[in-house]
């Protein structure tokens, strides 16, 4: 049962931010586990005032994870799928990586708004730090912009690494992916490695890490032999990706810490073949960041004030840059404070303030297909916010939080929450809440013109309004005695004022009064769209371990309709493409000695098909792709106390997920892939780890 809070408890709460104590695989809720990235504090994950899921260490290192998707892959309320440069993009209820803000130890991953075009998801989706420097993953469920700003509509995916030890520590980390159809998919290597140790003791640590991956491209071909390029459209390329880090750590005295932190990112990928233009596409990306982070423990409460730059290019395959460049500058405050009010109950306050500032440039093109050529478009947001946790009695605990965002290219906005937990008994926890999440529309769709050529002349708008949305949802957790837990929540969230575009034909006179001048390929102009409504059910469910056999479940119900003219009717309303309305995991674990493995089923199904081009083409003929199921195989075996080694067959019964669909399109004859992805057939996945 929970325990009141007191000075105590929050003296040591920003220690506790990088433990925890978990269980050996990816769980929805678990008991006694310590989460951070729902209130900014330490906390039980059952009482956050949020769906919040965990993924260990553990379950990380037993599996292949290259990216953000395929680490969050297993747990309720998240579907993934397959990019066209072969790293795979993700969704948090309906709502897309441009909707979730990626932290790592709470700090911002995302580029600017609108650096990533034309499906190359960058640096947003595949940075990953090491496995071997992660302690756990966290991912809020549905608007935090409260306490983490406008980027965080959809979710937030926290990444927690190791502290700096007072001791020296290391690891090593040797993989390759094998793929049984060479001749079809292409090989996998990499090597990780973390190395931390103290400079004076119990003073001064430094820790250093290292990633590179890379993997061979696809070869998927259409049948027709007669077509300008036969590769499969957005079948991926070859893609490297590679980062180097440091941080400083001092420990100042007992109640003053700071860090430096310094990495670069590298990472190259391409397309074999667009959709539109039938030609090999590539885009590479450099980032490079800094942050300077204090952290204080006082007896009145604890403090986090940190510094951020990040600067991210994008080059072409000559080497020579184009389009993009995105610099990030962030200054962050905030105090945590406890008050114990005796029989009336206690509160944890939460306040702090952000500035951050963001410069986008994009000179690719002419002046005539980019209004924006030769400018920096920038934006200041400035955000002072309060969240207030009131413990009224040991089992019930109301959280109530208010942000005010303002933005030099929009007026100020209000952004509150509300969320209640229960404890109805020792086994049983009410949860529920609503939340506004609110986004900036992208800088360079504000202005009137054409500022980007992608199957046809894209204008912007400079009457666009920003996104917002209302999330609602409730769930109940039981914790089966010693046999396990369950939960449960149903969700809705209603978005309005959407971004998307109108289709124009060339010489059609659009709202913004401007003609377009297109060609054959016409015009699109950025509108809002409307409403949409995301509704759902996630089940999560983790077994306690019998024999050494354990389970974990996961499923997902979920619909998002455009609710545009329709929003009385509840059920009314057009269906989102490329969003399964089921998704479902289940994993058997089984654990002897040094000896550990899994059997794990992955399912998608329902999905309304969609044109992987541009524009949201239908595919004539194919409503729906084909549903998908998979099967993974994986052992783990601990050789000495500081090696491991572990081996994973991916897609068990070789399943192929290839088969190609000929239809008549706009540009004559097209083909698409009957299932969504071009998921791999069997392969084989072997890692060895050397902890030191």
């Amino acid at each position: 049962m929970k325990v009141k809070k007191n000075i105590s408890y929050v003296s040591v709460a920003l220690s506790l931010m990088w433990s925890g104590i978990y269980a050996n695989a990816a769980e929805q809720y678990l008991l006694d586990t310590s989460v951070v990235s729902a209130s900014g504090f330490a906390q039980d994950v059952k009482d956050a005032p949020a769906s919040i899921s965990v993924i260990t260490k553990e379950e990380l290192e037993s599996r292949p994870v290259q990216d953000i998707a395929d680490a969050i892959s297993d747990i309720p309320g998240v579907n993934i799928t397959k990019g066209k440069t072969g790293t795979y993009d993700f969704t948090i209820r309906g709502f897309g990586t441009g909707y979730t803000l990626v932290l790592v130890d709470g700090k911002r991953q995302n580029t600017v708004n609108g650096f990533h075009e034309n499906g190359f998801s960058g640096v947003d989706n595949s940075y990953l730090p090491p496995i071997s420097m992660i302690e756990r993953i966290e991912v809020i469920k549905g608007p935090a912009s409260t306490l983490y700003g406008g980027d965080a509509i959809g979710g937030v995916v926290n990444i927690i690494t190791k502290k700096n030890p007072d001791k020296f520590t290391g690891s090593i980390s040797i993989e390759t992916q094998a793929q049984q159809h060479y001749n079809l998919y292409g090989h996998g290597r990499g090597v990780t490695g973390y190395m931390a140790f103290p400079l004076i003791k119990d003073k001064l640590s430094l820790a250093l890490r290292g990633k590179y991956y890379g993997k061979d491209h696809s070869n998927l071909k259409w049948p027709d032999k007669t077509l300008t390029n036969q590769y499969a459209s957005h079948s991926p390329g070859e893609y490297k990706i590679g980062n180097v880090g440091a941080r400083l750590n001092w420990k100042i005295n007992d109640q003053n810490n700071l860090y430096l932190d310094g990495e670069h990112y590298y990472q190259y990928s391409d397309t074999m073949n667009t959709s539109g233009r039938q030609v090999r596409s590539t885009s590479s990306y450099n980032r490079d960041g800094l942050i300077l982070n204090h952290d204080g423990y006082y007896t009145w409460g604890t403090t986090n004030t940190y510094a951020q730059y990040q600067y991210t290019d994008q080059t072409s395959k000559s080497g020579t840059p184009v389009a993009n460049e995105s610099t990030v500058y962030v200054v962050e405050s905030k105090a945590i404070m406890p008050f114990d009010f005796n029989t009336l109950g206690s509160v944890m306050l939460t306040t702090g303030a952000q500035y951050q500032w963001e410069g986008f440039r994009n000179d690719s093109g002419t002046a005539a297909t980019n209004i924006h050529m030769g400018q920096t478009l920038d934006q200041n947001i400035i955000a002072p916010y309060a969240e207030a946790e009131y413990s009224i009695t040991e089992n019930l605990i109301l959280t109530g939080g208010l942000r005010y965002t303002y933005s030099d290219l929009f007026e100020g906005e209000f952004i509150p929450r509300g969320y209640l937990v229960y404890h109805l008994t020792d086994w049983v926890t009410l949860k529920g809440g609503v939340a506004k999440g609110y986004k900036t529309p992208q800088a360079k769709q504000l202005g009137d013109g054409v500022y980007r050529v992608d199957g046809g002349d894209i204008h912007g708008n400079s009457k666009l309004n920003p996104e917002t949305s209302t999330n609602y949802e409730i769930g109940a957790i039981f914790d089966v005695w010693d046999y396990g837990n369950l939960s449960i929540t149903a969700f809705q969230t209603d978005f309005k004022n959407s971004i998307d575009q109108d289709p124009y034909a060339d010489g059609e006179s659009m709202p913004n009064g401007q003609i377009c001048s297109g060609g054959t390929d016409g015009c699109k102009l950025v509108v809002n769209r409307g409403k949409d409504r995301a509704r759902g059910v996630e089940v999560g469910m983790d077994t306690a371990t019998w024999n050494g056999f354990s389970a974990n479940v996961s499923y997902t119900y979920m619909e998002k309709h455009d609710k545009s003219g329709d929003y009385t009717n509840p059920w009314g309303g057009t269906r989102y493409t490329n969003l399964p309305r089921h998704v479902a995991v289940v994993k058997l674990n089984y654990t002897k000695g040094k000896f550990s493995s899994f059997l794990k089923a992955t399912g998608r199904y329902d999905t309304l098909a969609q044109s992987k081009g541009g524009g949201g083409r239908a595919i004539p003929g194919m409503m729906k792709y084909k549903d998908f199921y998979i099967l993974d195989l994986g052992f783990s075996y601990k050789m000495t106390k500081n090696s491991t080694i572990n081996f994973v067959i991916n897609n068990l019964l070789d399943k192929d997920f290839f088969e190609p669909y000929r239809y008549e399109g706009s540009r004559g004859v097209s083909y698409a892939n009957r299932f969504q992805d071009y998921t791999e057939g069997r392969n084989f996945w072997i890692n060895y780890k050397l902890d030191f």
